[in-house]
């Protein structure tokens, strides 16, 4: 098992793309009285950004043998890093946050980007077993929960406040809990071929996706980040103004 590494460096800009322009959501929602909506949008934007990184991730795999996706588990996978980043998000939302709840949202971010890359996983179809060493499956999810810890922390803190290019640097921080946490997930991978060839009929017949589809979804997705951002700057500008 390898990895495209051209591949692997677009996987980790995807995530900070869509993490930046998801943390200045938050962070506008915490310092304004913009409508709590645009959590849910800062949420979409974070989860799509999670579910990007995987599949772009997954493109980049190179396991020598055809691999297809069942489509309703693909498109529910995006569903808990989506989820998981609004829980999280909505406990730092408000101007005061304490480490109590740093470390909740933290939690959160994580778990969501774990329950999105293993059921996304479970979505393979492909002519092998596929196995997990608990451990590293384990420590996986507490990278993700680690790092996105940190990154809310850096967000929140005012000891962070003067750091130059602090968003970019938060960015880069929380958006790397997801590739961070895909890569040691794929060490807990085990692909055991079966020798079957079934696979190859049932993507002949139209019931599993093909990789590329989902990596169009993914290359398409990187401009809505900045769209929801420049969304919002929009609507502060005039909220701004009406009360003025």
């Amino acid at each position: 098992m390898s990895h495209d590494p051209l591949l692997v460096m677009a996987s980790f800009l995807i995530a900070i793309f869509a993490a930046y322009a998801a943390l200045a959501i938050i962070n506008r929602l915490r310092q304004t009285s913009v409508n709590k909506n645009w959590l849910w949008l800062g949420a979409v934007t974070f989860g799509l950004g999670v579910w990007a990184m995987h599949f772009t991730a997954m493109t980049a795999l190179q396991l020598n043998m055809l691999v297809a996706y069942d489509p309703l588990l693909t498109l529910i996978s995006v569903l808990f890093a989506i989820v998981g980043a609004a829980a999280a998000f909505q406990v730092v939302s408000q101007p005061k946050v304490g480490f109590k709840e740093i470390l909740t949202s933290g939690f959160f971010l994580g778990a969501g980007i774990g329950t999105m890359h293993y059921v996304g996983m479970f979505a393979m179809r492909l002519n092998a077993q596929l196995s997990f060493d608990p451990l590293l499956v384990v420590a996986s999810v507490l990278v993700a929960v680690a790092l996105g810890t940190f990154g809310i922390w850096t967000l929140i803190s005012p000891a962070f406040s003067r750091v130059p290019f602090r968003h970019l640097v938060t960015a880069v921080i929380t958006g790397s809990a997801i590739p961070f946490m895909h890569y040691t997930a794929m060490l807990a991978a085990r692909f055991t071929s079966t020798g079957s060839e079934q696979i190859h009929s049932m993507v002949a017949s139209g019931g599993l996706l093909s990789l590329n589809v989902f990596l169009l979804f993914a290359v398409a997705i990187l401009g809505l980040p900045l769209f929801l951002t420049s969304l919002l700057e929009a609507s502060t500008e005039v909220a701004q103004e009406a009360e003025a």
